[in-house]
């Protein structure tokens, strides 16, 4: 299962772009250039805007007015790539902009986050660090320093950061949700043992043996190679951190209810025992660790731009075998009229089903993705991954990708059990 991070983690953060100044006529040919490169800001062509303040910036690399509407020119190209959550596109625009303008805090707080929603905690780490250093007061480089560090495993010291914003500005309301849960994961885990292996960072609670600990490594190296290789080679960048617990500390670490095996909300989080307290058998925690980290992948690929039933589905599919009873259970799904339409298992509310709902929904996901998958090939899965990831919508990437529309696999999918 799947679990967006709320907040700032997944909205683009937009700055404020001042207006474009313009040069006067100390060197024609630069106030030409930049000129010209205003009024293509102006029009939002900030590729042609870049492309001619880069001109007058090579002219009169001294003049703080080109260097001003270069800056925010990259900024505005970056925005563009942030509306659309294409954040990886959008950082080497504002690693542009901050190399000719480093003291400017915002530029610094909008390229940490644009890191952390990359997964890159490390550089998101610093350049929000920067940018307190440069402007102490700032709230909003606060909240995102607090969730740099929650991403880092350092749940105290995000604590520290979300404190300060929330006694100044205690309206924050998605804010104090995240801060009510890392204080809940804090009070569950202050405790836990931790260990590294080369991809993953492993936080685990007293009493787990070394040999269990091994097991859950192995089974995560395993998969980040395996998985890595099955679905174009996508790796992601270490540390991939992982919390396990056990089923009681998992309640209350998560607030998810007990039909729920396992969770990726940017960190992997699975129980290790049953309702009971057993141990689970190995090729349970297997399936559910694999299923987690195939969510890791896959949010590398397309970001948060993938339906629940794609995701789900492909997690399943690539984590355990479609068998006979899955096969029976979904005819009779099929002949009750328990089965769903693709639109409604496209959001992540169909997570928030009762269990036997949310069962039947994961089996429909898993038959579909089965069937894309062994009827059309991997290359045709990935393009489809690929497409969503650079923003193409479901039902555009879905008919370029197959060559048919949604509401005709649905049809073709319901053949297969009726």
């Amino acid at each position: 299962m799947i679990r967006h991070a709320t907040g700032l983690l997944i909205v683009f953060l937009s700055l404020v772009s001042f207006p474009h100044l313009h040069l006067a006529a100390q060197d024609v040919n630069s106030s030409e250039y930049n000129n010209q490169g205003v009024e293509a800001y102006n029009t939002g062509d900030y590729s042609k805007a870049i492309s001619l303040l880069e001109k007058a910036y090579a002219l009169a690399p001294d003049s703080d007015v080109v260097r001003h509407n270069l800056r925010n020119s990259y900024q505005g190209m970056a925005n563009t790539y942030g509306e659309e959550k294409d954040f990886r596109k959008a950082i080497p625009y504002l690693d542009r902009a901050v190399k000719i303008d480093p003291n400017h805090a915002p530029l610094r707080t909008q390229l940490g986050t644009y890191h952390l929603n990359v997964g890159d905690v490390n550089a998101g780490i610093y350049h929000i660090e920067e940018a307190i250093r440069l402007n102490p007061g700032d709230l909003t480089a606060h909240e995102m320093l607090g969730q740099a560090y929650y991403m880092d495993n350092d749940l105290a010291s995000a604590r520290v950061h979300w404190d300060y914003v929330l006694e100044i500005d205690p309206d924050r309301k998605e804010l104090k949700k995240r801060y009510d849960k890392a204080f809940r994961e804090e009070s569950v885990e202050y405790d836990f043992n931790r260990w590294k292996s080369r991809h993953f960072s492993i936080t685990y609670p007293p009493g787990i043996t070394p040999a269990l600990r091994s097991s859950v490594a192995s089974i995560l190296d395993r998969a980040y190679v395996d998985i890595g290789r099955l679905l174009g080679g996508i790796y992601p960048a270490p540390p991939i951190y992982v919390v396990l617990y056990t089923a009681e500390q998992f309640t209350e670490a998560t607030r998810l209810d007990g039909h729920i095996g396992a969770v990726y909300d940017g960190k992997i989080r699975s129980p290790l025992t049953n309702g009971d307290g057993d141990w689970l058998p190995q090729e349970e925690l297997k399936r559910r660790l694999v299923h987690e980290y195939i969510h890791v992948v896959v949010r590398n690929i397309t970001g948060d731009k993938i339906p629940w039933w794609l995701n789900e589905g492909l997690a399943e599919a690539l984590s355990r075998n479609f068998e006979s009873n899955d096969v029976a259970r979904l005819k009779e799904n099929y002949a009750t009229g328990a089965v769903y339409s693709f639109s409604q298992l496209s959001g992540n509310q169909v997570s928030a089903k009762q269990p036997e709902a949310l069962r039947n929904a994961y089996l429909q996901s898993h038959a579909a993705v089965d069937l894309l998958w062994n009827r059309f090939g991997r290359p045709k899965m990935l393009s489809l991954l690929r497409a969503l990831g650079s923003g193409t919508k479901i039902d555009e990437a879905f008919q370029l990708t197959y060559r048919r529309t949604l509401e005709d696999f649905e049809w073709e999918l319901a053949a297969q059990y009726q």
